[in-house]
């Protein structure tokens, strides 16, 4: 299948731009497009960064503005998250917020970080496909949730909304979580990450989707097929051999 890109955006916005997917992306997508960074702590390498708190309806409509598309990785991203104390206000009110001021302000394309905890629970299926839906946590459950009203938004209001269920990623190869065949079943590499959100970006219009993210590992666990569909997506990093103990 032979993809055109679509006309570069006036503008990307990458929210949660400090954290360790963040920072990986910004540096790959930088001499791209043009970016805006958005975080509650200073982005390295980005004085410009818009600093503020997903909460903070103002502070996330000052970010939006002017935006063409939006790559949302804020929020709380740990499994181990209290859901009242932790997760609430960046997941599930900030991604509200983040929406609503996308829309108010016209953005055409919404690219959402979700994750493979949205389907962890699943424990006795061998293979996750994108209609696996089985919260392995809290966590994944917020995921879930911006899964859900993203649809919404695309059905109700017209925006392009798509959902990251975002692979293993740490940003170095020679880790030694890889002896864990669990992790090398969802390893995601850098190249092949920053390769996949410039893919959000420029592919054609889609609609609404939910693709998995990684790159070349054992198994075939997660299924690449709606990323190949809508992105035209294809690993070009292989999990690296696992370290000797």
């Amino acid at each position: 299948m032979i993809f055109c890109a679509m006309a570069s955006p006036k503008l990307v916005l990458l929210t949660g731009a400090a954290g360790n997917v963040g920072q990986t992306v910004f540096a790959g997508l930088r001499p791209r497009f043009a970016l805006r960074t958005f975080d509650r702590v200073s982005v390295p390498g980005d004085p410009t960064a818009h600093l503020g708190d997903l909460a903070d309806r103002a502070a996330v409509e000052r970010a939006v503005a002017g935006a063409d598309t939006i790559i949302h990785l804020g929020g709380c991203p740990r499994m181990d998250a209290d859901f009242m104390r932790d997760l609430v206000k960046p997941n599930i009110e900030g991604l509200w917020h983040m929406l609503e001021a996308a829309r108010l302000a016209g953005v055409k394309r919404f690219i959402f970080a979700s994750s493979c905890n949205v389907a962890f629970g699943a424990i006795e299926r061998s293979h996750l496909t994108t209609d696996t839906v089985h919260a392995f946590n809290p966590y994944g459950a917020t995921k879930v949730f911006g899964e859900a009203i993203g649809r919404w938004f695309f059905d109700t209001y017209g925006m392009e909304f798509l959902a990251v269920r975002i692979g293993y990623f740490r940003g170095i190869y020679d880790d030694p979580r890889l002896a864990d065949p669990w992790h090398r079943r969802i390893w995601l590499g850098s190249r092949d990450l920053v390769n996949f959100f410039r893919l959000t970006v420029e592919a054609p219009r889609f609609g609404y989707g939910i693709v998995y993210a990684c790159s070349r590992c054992p198994e075939n666990y997660l299924d690449l097929t709606s990323a190949r569909t809508l992105l035209g997506y294809a690993p070009e990093e292989e999990v690296p051999p696992a370290p000797l103990s």
